[in-house]
């Protein structure tokens, strides 16, 4: 997904205010949810999901792509916290 602000806007209410203020300048192909690059996986499954805090979760998620020609899988991390009794994401690890 290219970062535009209309797709940064339409996401904001899933994400919190300092993720999307750091994200607001960037203006890039890359998938910046995902792998950071324009390469975005076509499918992707949550591995685990640790407790840190009750206000503080860390979920592992799994991306795959899968063609013809390549079969890979990497994981990244995201971040989530309890802001005003929503969990919002507030860091994506990858």
């Amino acid at each position: 997904m290219k970062l535009s602000p209309e797709n940064l806007k339409q996401r904001e209410k899933f994400l919190t205010p300092e993720l999307v203020r750091s994200l607001q300048d960037q203006q890039t192909e890359n998938d910046v949810f995902t792998t950071n690059s324009p390469d975005h996986p076509k499918a992707f499954r949550t591995a685990a999901c640790e407790v840190v805090s009750a206000e503080k979760t860390v979920f592992e998620i799994v991306l795959f792509w899968g063609t013809d020609e390549r079969s890979e899988q990497k994981e990244i991390k995201v971040e989530t916290i309890k802001k005003d009794g929503k969990w919002l994401i507030d860091k994506i690890i990858n």
